[in-house]
């Protein structure tokens, strides 16, 4: 019989260990360090412009920060005329879009009466035109698609109530408002993706503080709204794990649902689940190291980032992490 020796057996279970290690440090988020610091934030946005990456907005006024995945450096830029939160931001042409946001205190918020516009290569803002007034709310999904702009759902009062299920489109060109079908379920703090000619919208809740429930009432429905047709119809499965203020991004014919919050007051979730337009089934992603909300998640450079956020339900802790994973450990490249 053969024997291995002690300093054989622990040094080959170190190397196993090791492989194991380095293994999943490829199939999962990465926390990564960066130089000068930004702004934490939370119910912000963090958008891509010509593979820069840009946190926009949050609670109080704050400078737009602007990041380099090449340097790994983050860089101030123009803080933003007036306070704006909850908004999922877009670009068209030269400029950052962000529409149906919020603006004020907790938990009176009131929506913001125009599209505001930021230019990131002049380091300048806009503002823009004037949303109906009849159809104002802010936390809602925000979209662009050529030269239009779709607004869906959101919330009238803060987070106290008004729930919507309004859908509204501006055309950049003409600079015309149109109202189109309603969407199936009213909800705030969701986020949309755009793939092909059809809007998921994900997540999201019906925030009614005036009832003390701000955080439970979360929505799980896929609603999915064809451009073309102006139809709406119901995803067969749910988000797995129900939750508000996600980040979502699309690749090909996929898309994620990142971070998020619900009734849970002790953590931001760290869940991130994918969906197949497809197969028309979720499927379980590598999930963030940090649990956080109020942020997004953009794809430079073959990686997926993600900044800033809230750690917890609510507004604290703000995040000063940020988090990178390759693209290819999430999807399917084809």
């Amino acid at each position: 019989m053969k024997y291995l020796s002690i300093s054989s057996v622990v040094y080959s279970a170190f190397i196993s260990a090791c492989v194991v290690f380095n293994a999943a440090a490829e199939t999962t988020w990465q926390e990564v360090e960066t130089t000068k610091s930004f702004s934490v934030r939370h119910e912000a946005g963090f958008v891509k412009f010509e593979n820069k990456g840009y946190l926009i907005g949050g609670r109080g006024i704050k400078a737009v920060d602007k990041f380099d995945p090449n340097l790994l450096t983050w860089r101030p830029l123009q803080k933003s005329p007036i306070e704006l939160h909850h908004f999922q931001p877009a670009v068209w042409k030269n400029k950052i879009v962000i529409a149906g946001a919020l603006t004020g205190g907790y938990p009176t918020e009131t929506p913001v009466q125009n599209i505001y516009y930021f230019y990131p290569n002049e380091n300048i803002w806009e503002k823009g035109p004037a949303i109906p007034q009849a159809r104002l709310r802010g936390s809602t999904v925000t979209i662009v698609k050529n030269d239009s702009l779709y607004l869906i759902g959101g919330i009238t009062n803060g987070h106290l109530d008004g729930n919507v299920n309004w859908v509204d489109r501006y055309d950049f060109i003409t600079n015309t408002w149109t109202i189109l079908n309603d969407a199936p379920h009213s909800r705030d703090h969701a986020q949309g993706v755009l793939i092909n000619n059809n809007i998921y919208v994900a997540g999201g809740r019906r925030t009614l503080g005036k009832q003390n429930k701000v955080f439970e009432l979360v929505e799980g429905k896929l609603d999915i709204f064809n451009i073309e047709t102006n139809q709406w119809q119901i995803a067969t499965h749910e988000l797995p794990i129900p939750r508000a203020g996600i980040a979502t991004f699309a690749y090909q014919n996929n898309f994620i649902v990142v971070g998020g919050e619900s009734a849970n007051p002790n953590k931001a979730h760290e869940e991130v689940h994918l969906y197949n337009t497809e197969s028309k089934l979720w499927s379980q992603a590598p999930a963030l190291i940090q649990g956080r909300h109020g942020s997004g998640v953009i794809e430079m450079n073959g990686v997926l980032w993600i900044a800033s956020g809230s750690g917890m339900q609510g507004g604290s802790p703000e995040l000063h992490s940020v988090e990178s994973i390759q693209l290819n450990k999430v999807f399917v490249l084809k």
